[in-house]
Protein backbone atom coordinates (compact mmCIF):
# COMPACT_ATOMS: atom_id res chain seq x y z
CA UNK A 1 0.00 0.00 0.00
CA UNK A 2 1.42 3.33 -1.45
CA UNK A 3 2.08 5.96 1.50
CA UNK A 4 2.03 10.45 0.39
CA UNK A 5 5.56 10.22 3.35
CA UNK A 6 6.89 7.64 0.94
CA UNK A 7 6.19 8.95 -2.48
CA UNK A 8 6.66 12.25 -1.87
CA UNK A 9 9.24 14.04 0.28
CA UNK A 10 7.37 15.79 3.27
CA UNK A 11 9.81 19.12 2.67
CA UNK A 12 8.43 19.45 -0.80
CA UNK A 13 4.75 18.80 0.45
CA UNK A 14 5.55 21.61 3.17
CA UNK A 15 7.17 23.97 0.32
CA UNK A 16 4.07 23.27 -1.75
CA UNK A 17 1.49 24.10 0.67
CA UNK A 18 3.60 27.54 1.94
CA UNK A 19 2.97 28.41 -1.26
CA UNK A 20 -0.34 28.09 -1.62
CA UNK A 21 -1.21 29.69 1.41
CA UNK A 22 0.93 32.65 0.69
CA UNK A 23 -1.29 32.85 -2.69
CA UNK A 24 -4.79 32.50 -1.20
CA UNK A 25 -3.91 34.26 2.59
CA UNK A 26 -5.80 30.57 3.33
CA UNK A 27 -5.11 28.10 6.25
CA UNK A 28 -3.88 24.97 4.43
CA UNK A 29 -2.61 21.33 5.53
CA UNK A 30 -1.98 18.08 3.82
CA UNK A 31 -3.32 15.01 5.27
CA UNK A 32 -2.94 11.40 4.88
CA UNK A 33 -6.00 8.72 4.13
CA UNK A 34 -6.89 8.67 7.61
CA UNK A 35 -6.94 12.71 7.94
CA UNK A 36 -3.82 12.57 9.59
CA UNK A 37 -1.67 15.44 9.07
CA UNK A 38 1.63 14.75 7.21
CA UNK A 39 3.03 18.84 7.08
CA UNK A 40 2.47 21.16 9.52
CA UNK A 41 -0.29 23.35 9.19
CA UNK A 42 0.05 26.72 7.85
CA UNK A 43 -1.43 30.27 8.35
CA UNK A 44 -3.95 28.08 10.49
CA UNK A 45 -6.69 30.43 12.55
CA UNK A 46 -6.17 31.30 15.81
CA UNK A 47 -9.87 29.28 16.40
CA UNK A 48 -8.48 25.65 14.46
CA UNK A 49 -4.88 25.92 16.55
CA UNK A 50 -6.89 26.12 19.66
CA UNK A 51 -9.02 23.56 18.60
CA UNK A 52 -6.37 21.33 17.76
CA UNK A 53 -4.43 22.06 20.73
CA UNK A 54 -6.40 19.68 22.39
CA UNK A 55 -6.77 15.90 21.91
CA UNK A 56 -10.42 15.80 21.63
CA UNK A 57 -10.34 18.64 19.29
CA UNK A 58 -7.84 17.56 17.13
CA UNK A 59 -9.40 13.94 16.95
CA UNK A 60 -12.72 15.83 16.06
CA UNK A 61 -10.41 17.76 13.14
CA UNK A 62 -8.93 14.33 12.06
CA UNK A 63 -12.24 12.69 11.47
CA UNK A 64 -13.37 15.66 9.56
CA UNK A 65 -10.46 15.78 7.80
CA UNK A 66 -11.21 12.28 7.19
CA UNK A 67 -14.68 12.45 6.09
CA UNK A 68 -14.16 15.76 3.51
CA UNK A 69 -10.80 14.08 1.98
CA UNK A 70 -13.05 10.84 1.07
CA UNK A 71 -15.62 12.19 -0.21
CA UNK A 72 -13.48 14.44 -2.43
CA UNK A 73 -11.71 10.95 -3.36
CA UNK A 74 -14.70 9.44 -4.25
CA UNK A 75 -15.88 12.52 -6.84
CA UNK A 76 -12.50 12.47 -7.92
CA UNK A 77 -12.63 16.35 -7.57
CA UNK A 78 -12.04 19.09 -5.47
CA UNK A 79 -15.03 19.71 -3.12
CA UNK A 80 -16.15 22.50 -0.60
CA UNK A 81 -17.71 21.73 2.58
CA UNK A 82 -18.17 22.69 5.99
CA UNK A 83 -15.78 21.27 9.00
CA UNK A 84 -17.40 19.75 12.04
CA UNK A 85 -16.92 23.32 13.89
CA UNK A 86 -19.11 24.74 10.80
CA UNK A 87 -16.43 26.13 8.81
CA UNK A 88 -15.88 26.24 4.69
CA UNK A 89 -13.80 23.20 4.21
CA UNK A 90 -12.43 22.67 0.88
CA UNK A 91 -10.45 19.31 -0.20
CA UNK A 92 -8.95 18.23 -3.26
CA UNK A 93 -7.20 14.37 -3.35
CA UNK A 94 -4.13 13.28 -4.19
CA UNK A 95 -4.86 10.18 -6.32
CA UNK A 96 -2.15 8.08 -7.28
CA UNK A 97 -2.38 5.18 -10.08
CA UNK A 98 -5.84 4.71 -9.05
CA UNK A 99 -4.90 4.78 -5.37
CA UNK A 100 -6.26 7.49 -2.80
CA UNK A 101 -3.45 8.98 -0.64
CA UNK A 102 -4.61 11.95 0.84
CA UNK A 103 -5.72 15.07 0.11
CA UNK A 104 -4.90 19.29 0.48
CA UNK A 105 -7.40 20.88 2.84
CA UNK A 106 -7.92 24.52 3.05
CA UNK A 107 -10.37 27.39 3.88
CA UNK A 108 -10.96 28.12 8.14
CA UNK A 109 -13.34 30.91 6.53
CA UNK A 110 -17.27 31.55 6.42
CA UNK A 111 -19.28 32.69 3.40
CA UNK A 112 -19.90 36.71 3.72
CA UNK A 113 -23.90 37.42 3.08
CA UNK A 114 -24.49 33.94 3.72
CA UNK A 115 -23.08 32.18 7.22
CA UNK A 116 -23.59 35.19 9.41
CA UNK A 117 -26.23 33.58 11.13
CA UNK A 118 -24.33 30.45 10.89
CA UNK A 119 -22.05 31.88 13.98
CA UNK A 120 -24.42 31.05 16.55
CA UNK A 121 -24.75 27.26 15.40
CA UNK A 122 -20.97 27.25 15.30
CA UNK A 123 -21.07 28.08 19.10
CA UNK A 124 -23.26 25.75 20.21
CA UNK A 125 -21.68 22.75 18.38
CA UNK A 126 -18.18 23.56 20.33
CA UNK A 127 -19.57 24.00 23.50
CA UNK A 128 -19.46 20.35 24.50
CA UNK A 129 -15.83 20.18 23.74
CA UNK A 130 -13.84 19.48 27.07
CA UNK A 131 -11.35 23.17 26.04
CA UNK A 132 -10.95 26.71 27.27
CA UNK A 133 -14.06 28.05 26.08
CA UNK A 134 -14.01 31.50 26.88
CA UNK A 135 -10.89 31.87 24.80
CA UNK A 136 -12.57 29.55 22.04
CA UNK A 137 -15.66 31.53 22.17
CA UNK A 138 -13.41 34.66 21.27
CA UNK A 139 -11.82 33.05 18.55
CA UNK A 140 -15.01 32.68 16.80
CA UNK A 141 -15.76 36.33 16.80
CA UNK A 142 -11.92 36.65 14.57
CA UNK A 143 -13.68 33.72 11.99
CA UNK A 144 -12.96 35.68 8.32
CA UNK A 145 -15.76 36.26 6.23
CA UNK A 146 -14.87 35.66 2.47
CA UNK A 147 -16.59 36.36 -0.56
CA UNK A 148 -17.25 33.14 -3.09
CA UNK A 149 -14.94 33.99 -5.76
CA UNK A 150 -12.09 33.58 -3.67
CA UNK A 151 -12.78 30.47 -2.58
CA UNK A 152 -13.87 29.42 -6.45
CA UNK A 153 -10.42 30.34 -6.97
CA UNK A 154 -8.90 28.52 -4.18
CA UNK A 155 -10.75 25.35 -5.41
CA UNK A 156 -9.09 25.91 -9.00
CA UNK A 157 -5.50 26.61 -7.59
CA UNK A 158 -5.69 23.58 -4.75
CA UNK A 159 -6.67 21.26 -7.97
CA UNK A 160 -3.73 22.30 -9.86
CA UNK A 161 -1.59 21.97 -6.48
CA UNK A 162 -2.81 18.37 -6.22
CA UNK A 163 -2.04 17.64 -9.76
CA UNK A 164 1.71 18.61 -9.03
CA UNK A 165 1.83 16.59 -5.83
CA UNK A 166 0.61 13.48 -7.74
CA UNK A 167 3.24 14.02 -10.25
CA UNK A 168 5.76 14.39 -7.94
CA UNK A 169 4.61 11.21 -6.88
CA UNK A 170 4.38 9.57 -9.88
CA UNK A 171 8.56 10.75 -11.34
CA UNK A 172 9.42 9.06 -7.55
CA UNK A 173 7.93 5.81 -8.12
CA UNK A 174 9.10 5.78 -11.79
CA UNK A 175 12.69 6.67 -10.39
CA UNK A 176 12.46 4.19 -7.40
CA UNK A 177 11.08 1.34 -9.91
CA UNK A 178 13.88 2.03 -12.21
CA UNK A 179 16.50 1.98 -9.00
CA UNK A 180 14.90 -0.88 -7.72
CA UNK A 181 15.64 -2.61 -11.87
CA UNK A 182 19.01 -1.16 -11.32
CA UNK A 183 19.80 -3.04 -8.25
CA UNK A 184 18.55 -6.01 -9.66
CA UNK A 185 20.61 -5.69 -12.36
CA UNK A 186 23.89 -4.89 -10.59
CA UNK A 187 22.94 -7.89 -8.16
CA UNK A 188 22.56 -10.29 -10.59
CA UNK A 189 25.93 -9.40 -12.50
CA UNK A 190 27.75 -9.77 -9.62
CA UNK A 191 26.22 -13.05 -8.52
CA UNK A 192 26.65 -14.19 -12.32
CA UNK A 193 30.45 -13.13 -11.73
CA UNK A 194 30.97 -14.71 -8.56
CA UNK A 195 29.68 -18.29 -9.92
CA UNK A 196 31.60 -17.59 -12.64
CA UNK A 197 34.55 -17.50 -10.44
CA UNK A 198 33.26 -20.58 -8.79
CA UNK A 199 32.56 -22.54 -12.09
CA UNK A 200 36.60 -21.23 -13.19
CA UNK A 201 37.68 -23.21 -10.09
CA UNK A 202 35.94 -26.22 -10.53
CA UNK A 203 37.12 -26.80 -14.15
CA UNK A 204 40.66 -26.27 -12.34
CA UNK A 205 39.83 -28.78 -9.92
CA UNK A 206 38.56 -31.24 -13.11
CA UNK A 207 41.73 -30.57 -15.12
CA UNK A 208 44.01 -31.55 -12.55
CA UNK A 209 42.52 -34.35 -11.74
CA UNK A 210 42.01 -36.58 -14.60
CA UNK A 211 41.94 -39.48 -12.72
CA UNK A 212 38.33 -40.70 -12.02
CA UNK A 213 38.01 -39.70 -8.36
CA UNK A 214 36.92 -43.36 -7.29
CA UNK A 215 39.73 -45.22 -8.81
CA UNK A 216 42.01 -42.67 -6.89
CA UNK A 217 40.25 -43.42 -3.64
CA UNK A 218 39.91 -47.23 -4.17
CA UNK A 219 44.00 -47.29 -4.66
CA UNK A 220 44.81 -45.19 -1.40
CA UNK A 221 42.34 -47.31 0.71
CA UNK A 222 44.62 -50.37 -1.16
CA UNK A 223 47.48 -48.46 -0.04
CA UNK A 224 46.48 -47.86 3.54
CA UNK A 225 45.39 -52.20 3.89
CA UNK A 226 49.06 -53.06 2.75
CA UNK A 227 50.45 -50.73 4.61
CA UNK A 228 48.74 -51.95 7.67
CA UNK A 229 49.69 -55.55 6.78
CA UNK A 230 53.27 -54.73 6.46
CA UNK A 231 52.72 -52.72 10.46
CA UNK A 232 53.80 -49.86 8.33
CA UNK A 233 51.71 -47.53 10.82
CA UNK A 234 52.87 -44.29 9.63
CA UNK A 235 52.04 -44.75 5.97
CA UNK A 236 48.87 -45.84 6.38
CA UNK A 237 47.80 -43.58 9.01
CA UNK A 238 49.30 -40.44 6.22
CA UNK A 239 47.57 -42.61 3.45
CA UNK A 240 44.03 -42.43 5.43
CA UNK A 241 44.67 -38.67 5.94
CA UNK A 242 45.14 -38.07 2.15
CA UNK A 243 42.33 -39.75 1.19
CA UNK A 244 40.06 -38.30 3.48
CA UNK A 245 41.61 -34.88 2.27
CA UNK A 246 41.10 -35.74 -1.35
CA UNK A 247 37.42 -36.79 -1.07
CA UNK A 248 36.91 -33.96 0.81
CA UNK A 249 38.44 -31.25 -1.30
CA UNK A 250 36.75 -32.54 -4.53
CA UNK A 251 33.50 -31.67 -2.78
CA UNK A 252 30.77 -28.94 -4.34
CA UNK A 253 33.06 -25.78 -3.59
CA UNK A 254 29.19 -24.14 -3.32
CA UNK A 255 28.11 -26.06 -0.54
CA UNK A 256 27.96 -25.64 3.21
CA UNK A 257 29.06 -28.38 5.97
CA UNK A 258 28.95 -28.17 9.21
CA UNK A 259 31.77 -26.98 11.59
CA UNK A 260 32.92 -30.42 12.83
CA UNK A 261 32.84 -31.87 9.20
CA UNK A 262 35.69 -28.86 8.17
CA UNK A 263 37.58 -29.13 11.19
CA UNK A 264 37.76 -33.12 10.61
CA UNK A 265 39.18 -32.41 7.49
CA UNK A 266 41.49 -29.71 9.27
CA UNK A 267 42.76 -32.54 11.26
CA UNK A 268 43.70 -34.65 8.69
CA UNK A 269 45.40 -32.17 6.97
CA UNK A 270 47.92 -31.60 10.22
CA UNK A 271 48.39 -35.03 10.53
CA UNK A 272 50.06 -35.18 7.09
CA UNK A 273 51.71 -32.03 7.79
CA UNK A 274 52.63 -33.63 11.32
CA UNK A 275 54.15 -36.69 9.52
CA UNK A 276 56.45 -34.89 7.06
CA UNK A 277 58.08 -32.60 9.66
CA UNK A 278 58.03 -35.01 12.72
CA UNK A 279 55.80 -34.14 14.78
CA UNK A 280 57.09 -30.44 14.68
CA UNK A 281 54.03 -28.60 14.51
CA UNK A 282 51.27 -28.83 17.27
CA UNK A 283 47.14 -28.74 17.00
CA UNK A 284 45.16 -27.77 19.36
CA UNK A 285 41.39 -27.42 19.50
CA UNK A 286 38.93 -25.27 21.64
CA UNK A 287 35.25 -25.28 20.47
CA UNK A 288 32.40 -23.67 22.74
CA UNK A 289 29.92 -24.60 19.71
CA UNK A 290 27.77 -26.95 18.76
CA UNK A 291 30.05 -28.17 16.04
CA UNK A 292 27.07 -30.15 14.23
CA UNK A 293 24.95 -27.57 14.35
CA UNK A 294 26.81 -24.84 12.39
CA UNK A 295 26.88 -25.03 8.98
CA UNK A 296 29.82 -22.92 7.12
CA UNK A 297 30.93 -22.12 3.39
CA UNK A 298 33.60 -25.88 2.96
CA UNK A 299 37.39 -24.78 2.73
CA UNK A 300 37.23 -22.27 5.15
CA UNK A 301 39.48 -23.40 7.82
CA UNK A 302 42.17 -25.08 6.23
CA UNK A 303 43.85 -22.40 3.96
CA UNK A 304 44.19 -20.39 7.42
CA UNK A 305 46.37 -22.93 9.07
CA UNK A 306 48.27 -23.97 5.20
CA UNK A 307 49.10 -20.30 5.13
CA UNK A 308 50.66 -20.08 9.12
CA UNK A 309 52.53 -23.59 8.21
CA UNK A 310 53.90 -21.99 4.82
CA UNK A 311 54.87 -18.45 6.08
CA UNK A 312 54.87 -18.80 9.79
CA UNK A 313 56.95 -22.65 10.08
CA UNK A 314 58.44 -24.02 7.38
CA UNK A 315 61.07 -21.35 6.97
CA UNK A 316 62.13 -22.00 10.58
CA UNK A 317 63.85 -25.30 12.40
CA UNK A 318 61.61 -24.96 15.17
CA UNK A 319 58.61 -26.38 16.63
CA UNK A 320 54.96 -24.67 15.82
CA UNK A 321 51.80 -24.57 17.78
CA UNK A 322 48.01 -24.03 16.10
CA UNK A 323 45.39 -23.23 17.51
CA UNK A 324 41.70 -22.75 17.00
CA UNK A 325 38.72 -21.55 18.92
CA UNK A 326 35.40 -21.73 18.23
CA UNK A 327 32.92 -19.42 20.24
CA UNK A 328 29.67 -16.87 20.41
CA UNK A 329 30.41 -12.91 20.67
CA UNK A 330 26.94 -11.88 21.22
CA UNK A 331 24.91 -13.01 18.02
CA UNK A 332 27.53 -14.00 15.73
CA UNK A 333 30.04 -17.33 15.95
CA UNK A 334 33.73 -16.22 16.08
CA UNK A 335 36.56 -18.67 14.19
CA UNK A 336 40.45 -17.94 15.99
CA UNK A 337 43.21 -19.36 13.92
CA UNK A 338 46.57 -18.48 15.53
CA UNK A 339 50.16 -20.12 15.55
CA UNK A 340 53.28 -19.59 17.17
CA UNK A 341 55.35 -18.72 14.01
CA UNK A 342 57.53 -16.57 12.66
CA UNK A 343 54.87 -13.83 12.23
CA UNK A 344 54.77 -11.25 9.53
CA UNK A 345 55.45 -7.82 8.25
CA UNK A 346 52.24 -5.74 7.32
CA UNK A 347 53.57 -5.63 3.61
CA UNK A 348 53.61 -9.62 3.98
CA UNK A 349 49.79 -9.63 5.28
CA UNK A 350 48.95 -6.87 2.67
CA UNK A 351 49.97 -9.66 0.16
CA UNK A 352 48.21 -12.45 0.96
CA UNK A 353 45.23 -11.01 1.64
CA UNK A 354 44.69 -7.98 -0.89
CA UNK A 355 46.01 -9.69 -4.25
CA UNK A 356 43.79 -12.26 -5.08
CA UNK A 357 45.79 -12.69 -8.26
CA UNK A 358 49.07 -13.22 -7.16
CA UNK A 359 50.53 -15.98 -8.54
CA UNK A 360 49.61 -18.50 -6.02
CA UNK A 361 52.27 -20.18 -3.79
CA UNK A 362 53.56 -23.48 -5.66
CA UNK A 363 53.12 -25.77 -2.30
CA UNK A 364 49.41 -24.43 -1.72
CA UNK A 365 46.05 -25.76 -2.33
CA UNK A 366 45.14 -22.69 -4.00
CA UNK A 367 42.24 -21.39 -2.03
CA UNK A 368 43.44 -18.06 -0.08
CA UNK A 369 42.77 -16.17 2.37
CA UNK A 370 40.68 -13.69 0.41
CA UNK A 371 39.06 -16.21 -1.39
CA UNK A 372 37.88 -17.33 2.20
CA UNK A 373 37.06 -14.03 2.92
CA UNK A 374 34.84 -13.18 -0.16
CA UNK A 375 33.41 -16.67 0.13
CA UNK A 376 31.57 -16.26 3.47
CA UNK A 377 30.79 -12.36 2.19
CA UNK A 378 28.88 -13.96 -0.52
CA UNK A 379 26.91 -16.07 1.83
CA UNK A 380 26.17 -14.16 4.68
CA UNK A 381 26.97 -10.44 4.14
CA UNK A 382 29.68 -7.94 4.07
CA UNK A 383 29.21 -8.16 8.09
CA UNK A 384 30.85 -11.15 8.07
CA UNK A 385 34.15 -13.24 6.64
CA UNK A 386 37.99 -12.34 7.45
CA UNK A 387 37.60 -9.42 10.52
CA UNK A 388 40.37 -9.43 11.53
CA UNK A 389 44.86 -10.70 10.25
CA UNK A 390 47.31 -9.93 13.35
CA UNK A 391 50.67 -10.41 12.93
CA UNK A 392 54.08 -9.18 14.04
CA UNK A 393 57.86 -10.85 12.82
CA UNK A 394 58.54 -12.90 15.88
CA UNK A 395 55.50 -12.80 17.79
CA UNK A 396 53.31 -15.64 15.55
CA UNK A 397 49.80 -14.66 13.14
CA UNK A 398 46.31 -14.71 14.23
CA UNK A 399 43.17 -14.76 11.95
CA UNK A 400 39.94 -14.24 12.83
CA UNK A 401 36.90 -15.43 10.71
CA UNK A 402 33.03 -14.20 11.65
CA UNK A 403 30.37 -16.06 10.92
CA UNK A 404 26.34 -15.66 11.53
CA UNK A 405 24.57 -17.69 14.65
CA UNK A 406 21.91 -19.44 12.36
CA UNK A 407 19.24 -17.97 14.39
CA UNK A 408 20.62 -18.21 17.66
CA UNK A 409 20.45 -21.64 18.23
CA UNK A 410 23.79 -21.94 19.67
CA UNK A 411 24.38 -20.72 23.20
Amino acid sequence: MLALRNVVNVEILQDIQNRFSDATGLGVIIADQQGIPVTMPTNFTSFCNHMRSSEEGLQCCVLSDQKVGLIAAEQAKPILHYCHSGLVDIAAPIILNGEYLGSVLCGQVLFENRDEKHVDQIREKIKHLSIDQELLQLYVDRIEFTGRKRIEAAIEMLQLVANYIIERGANTLAQEELNEKNKKLKEEIEVRATLEKFLEEAQFKVLQSQINPHFLFNTLNTISRLAYLENAEQTQKVTYSLAKIMRYSLRDIDQHVSLREELDYVKNYISIQQSRFRNRIQYEEVVEVDAEVLKMPILSIQPIIENAIIHGFEPTTSSVVIKAHVFLKKDKVVIEISDSGLGMTKETLASIFTHPNAKKNSRSTGIGMNNVHKRIQFYFGERYGITALESQPGNGTKVRIVIPNPGGVLS
